[in-house]
């Protein structure tokens, strides 16, 4: 086997994959079919041709015969290829397909018949067979040019009518068969018709240019954009030109100096100003080819790159949706596009930003979830283009809902849906028109639009959730001021209130006053005989009244000392006193109430003596009474001591201790002990007479003279210790400046 045969045995293997890829890509399709029927014509011939040029003399003429009757049968398998392409229908009657098949038939009937087209065959050694040919060879040329011509004239029509990726494959088949009719009629037709045998097996080789192309075209849905490849070649060999020339015009006119610089000089300054020139001259021709071509020769990485930093910086989802608007029609060169962001409570659609399209219409296509499902089902971009052969492939379910969408996508003039996905589930679609350049979405474009909308959902949904917090601060801040002021105005009220009741409290304790101490004035001349001698029956009731007035008039005097402490009434008397002068008259004061129930009530004299302190006498003298009568009127036996001694600590105090024996106090009591009207289980027990307010009144001066006071019990019949911490204040300042801050720390 010669070098030409093994060239044209590789040629029929090529070719024979590309009909058994073209044919089972689509068993179903009518248009694989015979589309791998052409292959199977042009493989014929390929065979005949290697079969031709290996026979020997005496069967030459056959072979040749064989070689021209395959022949005949690709342009017209072709031509009813043209017809049915793309959806495979070609309605004809039977009489029209006579009139096209008749030629075919009496052209292969006159090969057959040797001396009509074919005469002879000459055999030279070392040179190609010479073929003779009879006088009706001038009518197979016509046949094999008429249809080829007819066919080419078919997919021109179809190229003027369709758009997007039909008009990108209808142009692929007509640049592969172009080619290979004219370089299979310039080398099979043509040197042949003029005794020029040299290169007949050439127009075998063209073959796989239109099989090739027409295949690819065939076979695949998005096409590699050929002319961004060429485009892109374009820019970068007229920029390597206009650097080549500047630097050429350089070298030139130095060498017209008198005294040009030597090329060791001039050779690295060149270099270093070409690579500093290529990168605007390059821009300048892409810029170029970008505005006047309706195309960008756009680079995959940058435009991913340059997304991604604009897509970081920006929070807001108005802004963003703009962003993302603008790029793609700026990279792509759209006419109109818009994104549609999902509601995930309900599934409804909202425009967030519309270039181009009608409202109404960007709505329309998510009225249904269909789309929607689709969308998450594929993961993938929906192209128009590609519906029709989905809908051919699709289960019988699906179809009518394809159709429907199909139509909606064409009224609309929608080319391609984009879904938004995170977490495979839709946050939203970007549906996008056409180009302007009207040409289709490749291959590149479809990587190109994956990969932004990859970046696109996660800042649009970064955006969402941002505005959701947004929007939830605001809500928020809106409610905390709406309680605020709810909560001033409730205050106010009861500041008013408060105020209102300090002042009845006030007024009526005054009012009650008075005649609680007429009453007792009655009481205690009648008591002393002012009226005359009392019946001896009479005393003890009047005894028990005379008790019962002092209890009320205490009640009356400590509800009016709360007033005025809660309406800040209450005013220091503040002097340097003897603590222990104090304490000492107070106890001699309730000692003969101590001896009443034979209780020991005693003061445990200091080891240093006490200073004198800066203190309101009357006030720090009520809060000891309060403790130490409570103390009695709580201890059934034992002792009461009080003790009073000065600390060494970091904050100058003196602390009195107020000791008894009596019932106790449980920790639930302790913790409500020195509240208004509080009173514990003991004080039920052994003093219902009480009211409670005591304690609170001596927590209420220890604390405005900037001290402390506190209770400790080791429970039930364990005795009490009270604590009183006052401080060893300089002045009233002090005191002032120690009772803020311990304000501040109670806070």
């Amino acid at each position: 086997m010669d070098w030409k045969n093994t060239i044209l045995v590789i040629v029929l293997i090529a070719n024979f994959a590309l009909a058994f890829f073209s044919y089972f890509k689509s068993k179903r399709g009518k248009v694989n079919l015979i589309w791998s029927t052409v292959i199977g014509a042009v493989i014929l011939w390929i065979a005949s041709m290697i079969l031709y040029r290996s026979s020997p003399q005496e069967t030459s003429v056959i072979w040749c015969q064989i070689l021209y009757v395959s022949a005949t049968l690709i342009p017209i398998s072709f031509l009813y290829f043209t017809f049915i392409y793309p959806h495979g229908e070609w309605k004809i009657t039977k009489r029209e397909c006579l009139l096209i098949v008749l030629p075919m038939i009496i052209v292969v009937v006159l090969v057959a018949l040797k001396g009509m087209i074919i005469k002879d065959v000459k055999v030279h050694l070392g040179q190609e067979k010479e073929i003779l040919w009879g006088p009706a060879y001038l009518l197979y040329t016509v046949y094999i040019s008429s249809y080829f011509t007819w066919a080419l004239w078919n997919l021109f029509k179809r190229y003027i009518k369709s758009h997007g990726i039909l008009k990108s494959q209808v142009r692929y088949m007509l640049l592969g068969t172009s080619l290979s009719i004219v370089l299979g009629s310039i080398f099979n037709l043509f040197l042949p018709t003029i005794g020029d045998f040299r290169f007949n097996w050439l127009g075998q080789v063209a073959t796989l240019f239109m099989v090739g192309f027409v295949s690819y075209a065939v076979m695949v849905y998005q096409l590699m954009d050929i002319r961004f490849v060429i485009g892109k070649s374009a820019v970068y060999f007229l920029s390597f030109l206009v650097v080549i020339g500047l630097a050429s015009l350089t070298i030139i006119l130095n060498n017209k100096l008198e005294q040009p610089a030597t090329f060791n000089v001039l050779g690295p300054l060149i270099i270093f100003l070409s690579i500093l020139l290529f990168q605007p001259v390059y821009r300048f021709f892409e810029n170029l080819a970008s505005k006047y071509f309706y195309y960008t020769f756009y680079s995959y990485q940058t435009v991913i790159i340059n997304m991604g930093r604009k897509l970081t910086r920006v929070l807001d989802l108005d802004q963003l949706a703009s962003l993302i608007t603008s790029t793609l029609v700026e990279t792509m060169k759209l006419d109109r596009t818009v994104i549609l962001l999902r509601d995930p409570q309900t599934g409804d659609y909202q425009i967030k930003k519309n270039i181009g399209f009608r409202e109404e219409n960007g709505i329309s296509l998510v009225r249904d979830d269909f789309l929607t499902s689709y969308l998450e089902k594929t993961k993938r971009a929906l192209v128009y283009e590609e519906l029709s052969l989905v809908i051919r492939d699709s289960k019988m379910t699906e179809k009518t809902d394809l159709e429907k969408l199909k139509q909606n996508m064409k009224r609309i003039e929608a080319s391609l849906c984009l879904p938004l996905l995170i977490e495979d589930k839709i946050i939203g679609i970007i549906v996008l028109g056409n180009k302007i350049s009207g040409d289709s979405y490749s291959k590149e474009d479809l990587d190109l639009l994956t990969a932004l909308s990859h970046q696109a959902s996660i800042a649009l949904q970064n955006a969402k959730l941002y505005s959701q917090v947004q929007d939830l601060s605001k809500n928020l801040q809106a409610k905390v001021d709406e309680q605020t002021r709810e909560l001033k105005e409730a205050y106010e009220e009861l500041k008013k209130l408060d105020e209102a009741k300090s002042e009845f409290i006030s007024i009526a304790s005054h009012q009650l006053r008075t005649p609680l101490s007429i009453i007792k004035g009655y009481l205690s001349m009648a008591v002393e005989g002012t009226y005359g001698n009392m019946p001896g029956r009479m005393k003890e009731p009047i005894q028990r009244v005379f008790q019962t007035n002092e209890r009320l008039i205490k009640l009356v005097g400590d509800i009016l000392t709360v007033s005025r402490i809660e309406a800040g009434r209450i005013e220091l008397n503040l002097e340097k006193s003897s603590l222990k002068e104090l304490i000492t008259s107070v106890i001699e004061a309730l000692k003969t109430e101590a001896k009443g129930k034979n209780l020991v009530l005693a003061y445990k004299e200091e080891k240093e003596p006490l200073p004198q302190i800066l203190m309101d006498k009357e006030k720090i003298r009520q809060v000891l009474i309060i403790i130490i009568d409570n103390a009695i009127l709580y201890t059934q036996k034992g002792n009461i001591t009080v003790e009073a001694s000065q600390s060494r600590g970091l904050s100058q105090k003196v602390v009195i201790e107020i000791k008894d024996t009596g019932a106790g106090i449980s920790k639930k009591d302790l913790k409500d002990l020195f509240k208004s009207f509080s009173r514990g289980h003991a004080g039920d027990r052994y003093w219902t007479e009480g009211a409670g307010l005591g304690l609170y009144i001596a927590q209420k001066f220890v604390k405005l003279h900037g001290g402390d006071i506190r209770a400790e019990s080791a429970g039930k019949n364990k005795g009490t210790s009270f604590y009183i911490d006052l401080p060893m204040a300089a002045d009233k300042n002090e005191i002032g400046n120690l009772i803020l801050s311990k304000t501040s720390r109670d806070r």
